[in-house]
């Protein structure tokens, strides 16, 4: 958190401005009394942090209760990355829902950072073509639905705002002329591409890794005549599936020769290769549909039960397609996804003999930003001796695991979905290049690799 001489009056200005907002934001009676209920819990704990100014601006986070449903991708791919080629005429759409009767009008802008995700030292003037405190324009009411939202999009560049240098950006929702009081935040890339990788996902050198874990050893081609000591300024991170717990960043080239950058470590680019993820079709209520047990309203609200998990540790692999942690948006019965589909009081259920004493166990995937999430932790039932958690989801297709928080070591999905070496996982690339000259990160690569296409 920032502290400044002027905290307390920014403050005080805090506790009125937020009481305004969130009572313009409260979800209607159209929700039940246990939605109600959950949400001003959530309230409480989301304006606890509402004053940190680096959580509000560079990471993926919703700050209003209501607001769920929280999308960004490629134009017309709903499963592509939010990633636009720097002037290559690419867009990125944006979704979101607000729980409530009530439209607000929200206003966006962008912010430019540096590859550690800190406000980079670039004026807007300079990393930004137009305005950057537009008006969100598209905003329509759910129809069809037992939960009434409203939703909004925005897609861009547009008419009225475009991109004029590459490396990563921020997108910031916020209500009419509030800006200091955003409620959602979301990351995105501008990539110039100038530099290509080759990658090859084998087994680990440590033998007794080799069944378990994944060892990503690579290339990259670039242009020495643009490139000024690589050694220095050129940064790496690479990530497993969109795992933010387990980023491998600050790799040097073992050597490099020519244009070409040689990555071959043996432990620093290893990761557990986990599973593939388990899966939940929520795309109608009228039917079971896989992995759920029932449907069912209680009050206004319907309920989707899905069954029993089992813990995978010690299970022997299986292979299947997934969609990497992702999710889509669908509903069967209807022709506008986005304003026809129900939320689903989603309740999953993970026996396990006895609690964890030494950590924590979240739901984790695309429904939680890739990210450990609060709202996602599960708490023990010792009556049913089983972990239990609960989402309010949108009808769509999703990908999901349980990731396991101990207290004093990293997070792992080992400890109840096993890990196997077959497993199917995407890795991404992402090179930054600071220029001594320019004082910024530009984003050279972003890439997808699978590691079925290296074996």
């Amino acid at each position: 958190m920032i502290i400044n001489n002027n905290f307390t009056l920014k403050f005080t200005v805090f506790v009125i401005t937020s009481t305004l907002f969130i009572n313009r934001c409260a979800v209607k009676p159209v929700s039940s009394s246990e939605v109600k209920s959950e949400i001003s819990n959530d309230k409480k704990q989301k304006t606890d942090s509402y004053f940190d100014e680096d959580e509000i601006l560079f990471t993926n986070k919703t700050y209003a209760p209501n607001i769920k449903t929280v999308r960004m991708y490629k134009k017309d791919w709903e499963l592509g990355d939010p990633v636009i080629g720097l002037g290559s005429g690419e867009q990125l759409e944006m979704h979101w829902d607000l729980l409530d009767n009530e439209r607000i009008n929200y206003q966006y802008k962008f912010i430019h950072c540096t590859k550690d995700w800190e406000k980079s030292p670039l004026s807007e003037m300079e990393y930004l073509e137009g305005f950057n405190d537009n008006y969100v324009e598209y905003a329509e009411n759910s129809f069809n639905s037992q939960q009434n939202y409203t939703h909004y999009a925005i897609m861009f560049p547009n008419d009225l705002v475009s991109f004029k240098k590459s490396g990563n950006y921020i997108a910031i929702i916020y209500p009419e002329n509030n800006e200091d009081f955003p409620v959602i935040t979301r990351k995105f890339y501008v990539t110039e591409n100038t530099f290509k990788v080759k990658a090859n996902v084998k087994y680990p050198t440590n033998v007794d890794d080799r069944y378990y874990k994944q060892e990503v050893d690579f290339e990259v081609l670039f242009n020495p005549q643009q490139i000024t000591n690589p050694y220095s300024n050129i940064h790496l991170y690479l990530e497993q599936n969109y795992r933010q717990d387990n980023v491998c960043k600050g790799l040097e080239p073992t050597f490099v020769k020519e244009n070409i950058l040689v990555y071959n470590y043996d432990e620093e680019n290893v990761f557990e290769a986990a599973n593939e993820y388990r899966h939940l079709d929520l795309t109608t209520h009228l039917n079971q549909t896989a992995h759920v047990r029932k449907f069912e309203y209680i009050k206004d609200t319907l309920h989707g039960y899905i069954l029993n998990d089992i813990n995978r540790q010690f299970k022997k692999y299986l292979q299947y397609e997934d969609i990497n942690g992702r999710y889509i948006v669908k509903n069967l019965h209807g022709n506008n996804f986005h304003l026809e589909s129900q939320y689903v009081m989603t309740h999953f259920t993970l026996p396990c003999d006895a609690p964890k004493t030494n950590g924590d166990v979240y739901i984790f995937g695309g429904l939680s930003d890739f990210e450990i999430k609060k709202e996602f932790k599960m708490t023990y039932d010792n009556a049913s001796k089983s972990y239990k958690g609960k989402a309010y989801l949108k009808q769509g297709y999703y990908n999901y695991m349980y990731m396991f928080v101990p207290d004093n070591a990293p997070s792992n999905l080992e400890t109840f979905e096993g890990t196997h070496f077959d497993t199917e996982n995407e890795y991404i690339f992402k090179f930054y290049y600071r220029d001594p000259q320019n004082f910024y990160d530009r984003l050279m690569l972003y890439e997808i690799v699978n590691s079925r296409d290296t074996f």
